[in-house]
């Protein structure tokens, strides 16, 4: 029997500590994403059906996975008893939606609070054990909040108080708020079909694909596998949806490789979490923001990922550019490394590992095609992942034929696996915007938000600068620790109002907070993607942490530019005019790298520093004629590095033959 449970369970996953419960898990997670499918082509399901299918299923499979995973009896058993309970609370709503709905929608029975209660602390525990104690306690504070509102002092935090019947009724039923409220829905409809895709292409090879890519691009540079940590970690971590699992996923190969080439640990653990974070806010996917902008503002899709082109753009060169100055700097040269070369040499041409990965290709094009035409996300997302699969199917019973039995097999691998991994994606990312859910609906009900609103206006003078501070330190501060997801969801509540009353324009306003929400991944004392990073890099967090946000300086930098220039976003500009201050902005940021790199052709004197520092603030200056200034005094310095260059730099890099330095001199390679 267990023979037969292994043999199932392979079809899953090969990682199966409990066969038995393994297969438990991947009926539960067919189920799950078939229900999902056909909700968001057929809408066959009403709403409330729909969100506790998604949120109670989510919990499900989270306290499946739990047990699946346990090593002893007792763990296994609890995690068991809370799956039955989540399934027991899913039923009930099923069965009891109608009355829920047209009978009790405002006098709720005791078994209802029974049931609203079970449902808050089992997505309470799954978020804690899937995201940490962070998001659950942010929701128990904001419970907190709403029952004792009437204790509050005077001013923002004053209200009248809500009992505790309405309270357990606004986290689920029989309100449908909180956990089972409009972001659920979203989650549940767009969110989730995009967590499927990514599992699709986990499945089909195409992650492998990117990686390889990656290679392709960045392997054979002066930084080699620091540029390689930039590209795949910008591809992956636009699709996942989580730039912490990124982190660790792409992290565990990137990482060994900067190392091994010579650079410190510290340096590339940042480079890594930098590349990964900034995957978020990188279209046409940015790691499923922009689907939360279009439900949370009503903006076209079309618009999110055209106004978000040129911020990864200089996000991403910016980074390029600062890991080859810093190899160049140290005398490192990994296109001289004899193991990657080797790996190149066993690798297929470009055009033949293109031409493999068609599906890939096709299924990103209708994608992207799809949602600018219709913005139906989920639907097309769902499209692309069925389009992703068969052409994979057909390639496989094409080329790859080995009988009908085998193909059948392989099918069926393909689908169960897909399933799997796609089913846990959505679970995790979907029990932590419900939690998230709970604290957004009693600051809505409790008025807090609005009233946050005009307090930051008041603290502001009514004045935007200081606004854009107060909005940016608030954005750092409730980001810490959160999922890219649940963070702006967080922020774009609490900040993008009081920015949007002052006559910041909608996008830029949602843009502005999204970057600092997903940037506080990065910034200490918390930057929780630099802790996972120093872990795999064996290098210190704080030191991982503080270079990171060097590297990470044009997501600090750039929210602001998005309010003097909102034409680096397409609002109201044509594409010339948005490309010529995306060129600015990218000079600036590049300018105050090289100061702080303290080399460019050469090592810098300090009148060099000097110059580049009003060169930099020049360039980043919202004014056209300051721009021009800094342009002059940034191009003086660069030519007079340039004609000065040793014959050692004759270029940005140095000869060919320059060999590897597997120890560099430690000076301030770490700075």
């Amino acid at each position: 029997m267990r023979r037969l449970a292994t043999r199932l369970a392979g079809y899953f996953t090969d990682d199966s500590n409990n066969p038995w419960l393994t297969v438990l898990l991947g009926a539960v997670a067919l189920v799950f994403v078939v229900g999902h499918v056909i909700q968001v082509i057929y809408y066959f399901l009403p709403s409330g059906q729909f969100k506790i299918m998604h949120v109670g299923g989510a919990a499900l499979i989270i306290m499946l996975s739990l047990a699946a995973a346990a090593k002893t009896a007792p763990v296994r058993l609890v995690h068991l008893a809370l799956a039955a309970v989540a399934a027991v609370i899913i039923w009930y709503v099923f069965v009891e939606h109608q009355a829920l709905t047209t009978q009790r929608s405002f006098l709720p029975n005791q078994t209802d609070m029974v049931v609203a209660t079970g449902l808050l602390l089992l997505a309470l525990y799954a978020a804690i054990r899937e995201w940490g104690w962070v998001v659950s306690l942010i929701a128990i504070f904001g419970l907190l909040y709403g029952y004792f509102g009437q204790s509050m002092p005077e001013g923002l935090l004053y209200h009248g108080g809500l009992s505790l019947r309405r309270l357990i009724g606004y986290t689920s039923i029989p309100y449908f708020g909180g956990l089972l409220g409009s972001l659920a829905e979203l989650s549940a409809g767009t969110i989730f079909p995009f967590m499927l895709f990514a599992a699709g292409l986990q499945a089909t090879g195409c992650v492998a694909f990117i990686m390889d890519v990656a290679y392709r691009i960045g392997g054979r540079t002066r930084a080699g596998p620091a540029q390689i940590a930039v590209v795949s970690s910008g591809f992956m971590g636009m699709v996942s949806g989580s730039s912490v699992a990124n982190v660790a996923s792409t992290g565990a190969l990137t990482i060994p490789l900067m190392k091994r080439v010579g650079f410190k640990p510290e340096f590339a653990g940042a480079v890594e979490s930098v590349a990964s974070t900034g995957g978020q806010i990188t279209p046409p996917v940015m790691g499923l923001a922009a689907f939360l902008i279009v439900g949370m503002t009503g903006i076209p899709y079309g618009e999110i990922i055209i106004a978000a082109v040129f911020p990864a753009l200089i996000y991403y060169l910016y980074l390029m550019l600062a890991v080859h100055l810093r190899a160049v700097k140290v005398g490192l040269d990994a296109s001289q490394d004899e193991e990657l070369t080797k790996e190149f040499a066993a690798r297929d041409p470009l055009w033949l590992a293109c031409l493999k990965h068609t599906h890939f290709f096709v299924a990103v094009v209708y994608l992207v095609w799809v949602l600018i035409a219709t913005n139906l996300p989920g639907r097309t997302a769902v499209q692309a992942t069925g389009i992703l699969l068969a052409l994979f199917l057909l390639r496989q019973v094409l080329f790859h034929w080995r009988g009908l039995g085998t193909i059948l097999d392989n099918t069926l691998r393909l689908l169960g696996r897909t399933a799997y991994d796609g089913a846990l994606r959505g679970a995790q990312i979907g029990i932590v915007v419900a939690v998230i859910g709970v604290l957004v609906d009693i600051f809505a009900v409790t008025g807090f938000a609005q009233k946050l609103s005009f307090f930051m206006l008041e603290l502001a003078g009514g004045q935007l600068l200081p606004l854009l501070l107060v909005a940016a330190v608030a954005c750092l501060a409730f980001g810490l620790g959160l999922p890219t997801s649940a963070a702006y969801i967080l922020v774009a509540l609490l900040g993008a109002p009081a920015l949007v009353q002052l006559g910041v324009p909608l996008i830029a306003a949602h843009l502005f907070v999204l970057f600092f929400a997903n940037i506080s991944a990065i910034t200490p004392p918390v930057a929780v993607c630099c802790l996972v990073a120093a872990k795999i890099a064996g290098g210190g967090f704080f030191r991982t942490s503080f270079i990171a946000v060097r590297l990470g300086l044009p997501g600090f930098i750039l929210p602001f530019l998005f309010v003097a220039h909102p034409e680096i976003l397409g609002v109201e500009a044509s594409l010339a005019y948005a490309a010529l201050w995306a060129a600015m902005a990218l000079l600036g940021v590049v300018a105050l790298n090289v100061i702080l790199e303290g080399y460019l052709f050469r090592p810098l004197g300090w009148l060099e520093r000097v110059l580049l520092l009003p060169a930099a603030l020049g360039l980043l200056h919202p004014a056209l004629w300051a721009s021009m200034i800094g342009l002059s005094f940034f191009a003086a310095v660069a030519g007079w590095q340039w004609m000065t260059r040793g014959p050692q730099t004759a270029q940005l890099g140095s000869p060919k033959g320059t060999p590897t330095v597997t120890n560099p001199p430690s000076g301030d390679g770490n700075t």
